[in-house]
Protein backbone atom coordinates (compact mmCIF):
# COMPACT_ATOMS: atom_id res chain seq x y z
CA UNK A 1 0.00 0.00 0.00
CA UNK A 2 1.54 3.32 -1.11
CA UNK A 3 2.02 5.66 1.85
CA UNK A 4 1.79 8.72 -0.44
CA UNK A 5 -1.79 7.74 -1.29
CA UNK A 6 -2.67 7.90 2.38
CA UNK A 7 -1.25 11.41 2.60
CA UNK A 8 -3.02 12.50 -0.57
CA UNK A 9 -6.38 11.24 0.60
CA UNK A 10 -6.32 12.84 4.01
CA UNK A 11 -4.81 16.21 3.05
CA UNK A 12 -7.98 17.66 1.60
CA UNK A 13 -10.01 16.75 4.66
CA UNK A 14 -7.44 18.25 7.03
CA UNK A 15 -8.30 21.62 5.55
CA UNK A 16 -11.81 21.60 6.96
CA UNK A 17 -11.81 19.04 9.79
CA UNK A 18 -10.42 19.38 13.29
CA UNK A 19 -11.14 17.71 16.60
CA UNK A 20 -8.57 19.71 18.57
CA UNK A 21 -9.44 22.63 20.84
CA UNK A 22 -7.28 25.65 21.72
CA UNK A 23 -4.21 24.77 23.77
CA UNK A 24 -4.62 21.00 23.42
CA UNK A 25 -2.85 18.13 21.72
CA UNK A 26 -4.78 15.36 20.00
CA UNK A 27 -3.60 12.00 18.64
CA UNK A 28 -5.59 9.27 17.01
CA UNK A 29 -6.11 6.57 14.43
CA UNK A 30 -8.33 6.85 11.39
CA UNK A 31 -9.12 5.41 7.97
CA UNK A 32 -9.80 7.10 4.64
CA UNK A 33 -11.76 6.10 1.57
CA UNK A 34 -10.90 8.08 -1.57
CA UNK A 35 -12.46 8.08 -5.04
CA UNK A 36 -10.43 9.81 -7.77
CA UNK A 37 -11.78 10.44 -11.28
CA UNK A 38 -8.82 9.21 -13.38
CA UNK A 39 -9.48 6.43 -15.90
CA UNK A 40 -8.39 2.98 -14.84
CA UNK A 41 -7.13 4.03 -11.42
CA UNK A 42 -8.75 1.57 -9.04
CA UNK A 43 -5.96 1.25 -6.49
CA UNK A 44 -6.89 4.56 -4.87
CA UNK A 45 -10.47 3.47 -4.18
CA UNK A 46 -9.47 1.84 -0.91
CA UNK A 47 -9.75 2.18 2.82
CA UNK A 48 -6.37 3.42 4.04
CA UNK A 49 -5.05 3.79 7.63
CA UNK A 50 -3.98 7.28 8.71
CA UNK A 51 -2.27 8.23 12.00
CA UNK A 52 -3.28 11.66 13.37
CA UNK A 53 -1.45 14.34 15.34
CA UNK A 54 -3.02 17.77 15.94
CA UNK A 55 -2.38 20.85 18.06
CA UNK A 56 -3.97 24.27 18.24
CA UNK A 57 -2.98 27.35 20.24
CA UNK A 58 -4.01 30.99 20.13
CA UNK A 59 -1.34 31.75 17.52
CA UNK A 60 -0.51 28.48 15.78
CA UNK A 61 -2.18 25.27 14.60
CA UNK A 62 -1.09 21.92 13.20
CA UNK A 63 -3.57 19.33 11.87
CA UNK A 64 -1.78 16.21 10.59
CA UNK A 65 -0.69 17.58 7.18
CA UNK A 66 -1.62 21.25 7.48
CA UNK A 67 -0.13 24.04 9.56
CA UNK A 68 -0.80 27.74 9.98
CA UNK A 69 -0.12 30.89 11.92
CA UNK A 70 -2.94 33.21 12.99
CA UNK A 71 -2.46 36.80 11.91
CA UNK A 72 -5.82 37.61 13.52
CA UNK A 73 -7.62 35.30 15.94
CA UNK A 74 -10.79 36.67 17.52
CA UNK A 75 -14.04 34.92 18.51
CA UNK A 76 -15.80 36.02 15.31
CA UNK A 77 -12.92 36.50 12.88
CA UNK A 78 -9.82 34.49 12.03
CA UNK A 79 -7.11 35.21 9.47
CA UNK A 80 -4.24 32.76 9.07
CA UNK A 81 -1.31 32.10 6.77
CA UNK A 82 -1.27 28.40 5.92
CA UNK A 83 0.82 25.67 4.35
CA UNK A 84 -0.55 22.27 3.43
CA UNK A 85 0.11 19.14 1.40
CA UNK A 86 -1.87 19.18 -1.85
CA UNK A 87 -3.42 16.01 -3.36
CA UNK A 88 -2.75 16.42 -7.08
CA UNK A 89 -0.80 13.23 -7.85
CA UNK A 90 -1.28 10.84 -10.75
CA UNK A 91 0.92 7.77 -11.22
CA UNK A 92 0.54 6.34 -14.75
CA UNK A 93 1.58 2.87 -13.55
CA UNK A 94 -1.45 2.81 -11.21
CA UNK A 95 -3.89 2.96 -14.13
CA UNK A 96 -5.15 -0.19 -15.80
CA UNK A 97 -5.77 1.79 -19.00
CA UNK A 98 -2.90 1.21 -21.44
CA UNK A 99 -3.13 4.73 -22.90
CA UNK A 100 -3.14 6.34 -19.45
CA UNK A 101 0.03 4.39 -18.60
CA UNK A 102 1.89 6.42 -21.28
CA UNK A 103 1.14 9.85 -19.79
CA UNK A 104 3.53 11.89 -17.66
CA UNK A 105 3.41 11.59 -13.89
CA UNK A 106 1.72 14.37 -11.90
CA UNK A 107 3.34 15.04 -8.54
CA UNK A 108 1.96 16.28 -5.24
CA UNK A 109 3.06 19.65 -3.93
CA UNK A 110 2.94 22.03 -0.99
CA UNK A 111 0.43 24.86 -1.20
CA UNK A 112 0.69 28.09 0.75
CA UNK A 113 -1.71 30.98 1.20
CA UNK A 114 -4.28 32.63 3.44
CA UNK A 115 -7.57 31.58 5.07
CA UNK A 116 -10.24 33.88 6.50
CA UNK A 117 -13.21 32.72 8.60
CA UNK A 118 -16.11 34.73 9.98
CA UNK A 119 -18.32 33.14 12.68
CA UNK A 120 -21.92 34.05 13.51
CA UNK A 121 -24.89 32.28 15.11
CA UNK A 122 -26.19 31.60 11.62
CA UNK A 123 -22.98 29.86 10.52
CA UNK A 124 -19.42 30.32 9.32
CA UNK A 125 -18.15 31.92 6.13
CA UNK A 126 -14.76 30.64 5.00
CA UNK A 127 -12.51 31.84 2.18
CA UNK A 128 -9.02 30.72 1.26
CA UNK A 129 -6.52 31.22 -1.54
CA UNK A 130 -3.31 29.26 -2.07
CA UNK A 131 -0.49 28.89 -4.59
CA UNK A 132 1.77 26.00 -5.54
CA UNK A 133 4.97 26.53 -3.55
CA UNK A 134 7.11 23.84 -5.23
CA UNK A 135 6.47 24.84 -8.84
CA UNK A 136 4.84 21.56 -9.89
CA UNK A 137 1.68 23.05 -11.38
CA UNK A 138 2.56 26.73 -10.80
CA UNK A 139 -1.16 27.13 -10.26
CA UNK A 140 -3.56 28.77 -7.82
CA UNK A 141 -6.65 27.54 -5.98
CA UNK A 142 -9.37 29.46 -4.10
CA UNK A 143 -12.10 28.01 -1.89
CA UNK A 144 -15.30 29.75 -0.74
CA UNK A 145 -17.76 28.04 1.59
CA UNK A 146 -20.54 28.28 4.16
CA UNK A 147 -20.78 25.93 7.17
CA UNK A 148 -23.32 25.52 9.96
CA UNK A 149 -22.84 23.72 13.29
CA UNK A 150 -25.65 21.66 14.83
CA UNK A 151 -25.07 20.60 18.45
CA UNK A 152 -27.24 18.01 20.18
CA UNK A 153 -25.97 16.54 23.44
CA UNK A 154 -22.66 14.81 22.78
CA UNK A 155 -23.09 15.18 19.02
CA UNK A 156 -21.85 17.94 16.72
CA UNK A 157 -22.75 17.99 13.01
CA UNK A 158 -21.27 20.53 10.64
CA UNK A 159 -22.67 20.48 7.06
CA UNK A 160 -21.26 22.86 4.49
CA UNK A 161 -21.45 23.87 0.85
CA UNK A 162 -18.81 25.60 -1.21
CA UNK A 163 -17.11 26.16 -4.52
CA UNK A 164 -13.48 25.76 -5.57
CA UNK A 165 -11.78 27.85 -8.26
CA UNK A 166 -8.75 26.29 -9.99
CA UNK A 167 -6.52 28.33 -12.27
CA UNK A 168 -5.82 27.11 -15.80
CA UNK A 169 -2.27 26.10 -14.84
CA UNK A 170 -3.65 24.00 -12.00
CA UNK A 171 -6.11 22.24 -14.30
CA UNK A 172 -3.62 21.79 -17.12
CA UNK A 173 -1.17 20.11 -14.78
CA UNK A 174 -3.76 17.74 -13.28
CA UNK A 175 -5.99 17.05 -16.29
CA UNK A 176 -4.32 18.42 -19.43
CA UNK A 177 -2.62 16.34 -22.13
CA UNK A 178 0.30 17.86 -24.00
CA UNK A 179 1.02 17.29 -27.70
CA UNK A 180 3.96 15.07 -26.76
CA UNK A 181 1.78 13.00 -24.42
CA UNK A 182 -0.93 12.76 -27.09
CA UNK A 183 1.48 11.37 -29.69
CA UNK A 184 2.89 8.88 -27.22
CA UNK A 185 -0.40 7.69 -25.70
CA UNK A 186 -2.97 8.06 -28.46
CA UNK A 187 -5.19 10.20 -26.24
CA UNK A 188 -6.41 13.50 -27.66
CA UNK A 189 -4.44 16.62 -26.81
CA UNK A 190 -6.31 18.63 -24.18
CA UNK A 191 -5.73 22.13 -22.76
CA UNK A 192 -8.33 23.11 -20.12
CA UNK A 193 -8.91 26.59 -18.77
CA UNK A 194 -9.77 27.66 -15.25
CA UNK A 195 -12.85 26.19 -13.57
CA UNK A 196 -15.36 26.37 -10.71
CA UNK A 197 -16.25 23.15 -8.83
CA UNK A 198 -19.15 23.06 -6.34
CA UNK A 199 -18.95 20.69 -3.38
CA UNK A 200 -20.78 19.46 -0.32
CA UNK A 201 -19.06 18.48 2.92
CA UNK A 202 -20.20 17.06 6.25
CA UNK A 203 -18.34 16.58 9.52
CA UNK A 204 -19.70 14.78 12.57
CA UNK A 205 -18.21 14.41 16.06
CA UNK A 206 -19.31 12.36 19.05
CA UNK A 207 -17.80 12.92 22.52
CA UNK A 208 -17.32 9.50 24.05
CA UNK A 209 -15.74 11.08 27.15
CA UNK A 210 -13.82 14.22 28.08
CA UNK A 211 -10.76 12.89 26.27
CA UNK A 212 -12.06 10.54 23.58
CA UNK A 213 -13.89 11.68 20.43
CA UNK A 214 -15.13 9.72 17.44
CA UNK A 215 -15.51 11.53 14.12
CA UNK A 216 -16.46 11.13 10.50
CA UNK A 217 -15.95 13.68 7.74
CA UNK A 218 -16.56 13.64 4.02
CA UNK A 219 -16.59 15.76 0.90
CA UNK A 220 -18.04 15.24 -2.58
CA UNK A 221 -16.79 17.57 -5.32
CA UNK A 222 -18.72 17.80 -8.58
CA UNK A 223 -16.35 18.21 -11.50
CA UNK A 224 -16.93 20.99 -14.07
CA UNK A 225 -16.83 20.48 -17.82
CA UNK A 226 -13.23 21.74 -17.98
CA UNK A 227 -12.26 18.66 -15.97
CA UNK A 228 -14.85 16.11 -17.16
CA UNK A 229 -13.99 16.77 -20.81
CA UNK A 230 -10.41 15.64 -20.25
CA UNK A 231 -9.59 12.28 -21.90
CA UNK A 232 -8.01 11.33 -18.55
CA UNK A 233 -11.34 11.44 -16.68
CA UNK A 234 -14.22 8.96 -16.49
CA UNK A 235 -16.22 10.31 -13.53
CA UNK A 236 -18.23 13.43 -12.84
CA UNK A 237 -17.16 13.68 -9.19
CA UNK A 238 -14.38 13.02 -6.70
CA UNK A 239 -14.83 12.24 -3.04
CA UNK A 240 -13.24 11.47 0.31
CA UNK A 241 -14.60 9.92 3.51
CA UNK A 242 -12.47 10.04 6.67
CA UNK A 243 -13.38 8.40 9.99
CA UNK A 244 -11.58 7.66 13.23
CA UNK A 245 -11.11 8.22 16.93
CA UNK A 246 -8.91 10.74 18.77
CA UNK A 247 -7.55 11.24 22.29
CA UNK A 248 -7.11 14.82 23.54
CA UNK A 249 -4.72 15.77 26.33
Amino acid sequence: MNKNKVFVAVAGLCLFSSVTYAGEWSVGLSAVYEAKPYKGVKAQDNFLPVPMVSYESENFYFHTLTAGYYLWNKPKDELSVDIFYSPQDFHPKDSKDEKMKKLDRRRDTMMGGFTYQHHEDWGTLRASVAADMLGESKGFRADFSYLYSIEQGDWVLKPGIGVIWDSKKQNRYSYGITKRESVRSGLAEYTPGDSWSPYFELSGYYSISESWTAFMAGRVEYLPSQVKDSPMINRSYSGIIWSGITYTF
